[in-house]
């Protein structure tokens, strides 16, 4: 039953405490973030933990981004909004939907715009949404629909027309690149293209049927383009049905940047995958998984009601 369940999983959580496995032991930061959601004074001891381990990791390293994850959790459930938003820096920029749909209030707190329609998310890391160009070119409503998932709740659809862009010249760092969240739903003609181009039409990146193809059906990513955000973005899209939310200048670790699912982020951080999806057989009994959290969840519930 759910209580021996819970008590099993309980048991292995046990085991793990004294573990020198670095996964295991961030998983168990996660665990016990979840655990204790509710106790300021737990939530205080883990992010001492937090910040002791956070030395052992490489700046940018998968796992110091996803300590920082939680530690920007950790603050919101402690209403500490300032040092949330300090630590959001840190956080790469394709999980940030995760606070606007669990965390509305830390959300409106930290996103502001400015007079050129960008809109901040703590530090510097501004976006632009797409859907803004219907207000400098009535012609593109038609291309614009709603998409809950989405940060703005609007995208731009190609659907099964050609669609050009030119988006508001930026003040850039010239050493940073447009990235641009899109998601190629289907493939109309072998002649598909998407080409970004800068202002001076002098410099572009021509993605052709070969390259698209990969893209087809993978969902929402960021792509970032061989573009300088030094200069006025236009965009083309021909023969394909995709839509674009936003344009953002930054640097990511890869060309691709796949965006989670929100939905599976109130269990477990973001890129989990990445680390547990193909563990061996052998160390299947070093980690949780999603059953088990949820056990370990019971079990609080159950002491909780003692």
């Amino acid at each position: 039953n759910d209580n021996n369940n819970a008590k099993v999983s309980f048991k292995k959580y046990a085991e793990l405490l004294n573990s020198d496995n670095v996964l295991a032991k961030f998983q168990l930061f996660h665990l016990e973030y979840l655990l204790n959601k509710t106790s300021s004074k737990d939530l205080n001891n883990i992010l001492t933990k937090i910040n002791q381990n956070l030395e052992n990791y490489n700046y940018r390293s998968k796992l110091h981004e996803l300590l920082y994850f939680i530690k920007c959790k950790i603050y919101i459930e402690l209403k500490k909004y300032g040092l949330a938003k300090i630590v959001l820096s840190c956080i790469e920029f394709a999980v940030i939907g995760y606070f606007k749909q669990n965390h509305p209030d830390f959300w409106y707190e930290v996103c502001e715009i400015d007079e050129n329609n960008l809109t901040k998310f703590g530090g510097e890391r501004k976006v632009y949404f797409v859907s803004n160009l219907t207000n400098l070119n009535s012609e593109l409503c038609q291309f614009q629909e709603s998409d809950t998932s989405s940060l703005s709740g609007l995208v731009l659809s190609s659907k099964n027309e050609n669609l050009h862009l030119v988006l508001p010249k930026q003040n850039g760092y010239r050493y940073r690149y447009f990235i641009c969240k899109m998601n190629v739903k289907k493939i109309l003609s072998k002649d598909c293209f998407i080409k970004f181009i800068d202002g001076n039409k002098n410099n572009q990146d021509l993605l052709k049927h070969e390259d698209i193809s990969k893209l087809e059906g993978l969902g929402w990513i960021e792509y970032q383009t061989r573009i300088r955000d030094n200069s006025q973005l236009s965009i083309d899209i021909n023969f394909i049905e995709m839509q674009i939310e936003y344009i953002r200048s930054g640097d990511n670790k890869y060309t691709i940047t796949h965006i989670p699912d929100m939905s599976l982020m109130g269990y477990l951080p973001p890129d989990y995958h990445i680390f547990f999806s193909n563990i061996p057989e052998t160390f299947k009994d070093k980690y949780f998984s999603r059953k088990e959290m949820e056990n370990l969840l019971d079990l609080k519930d159950i002491l909780n009601s003692l």
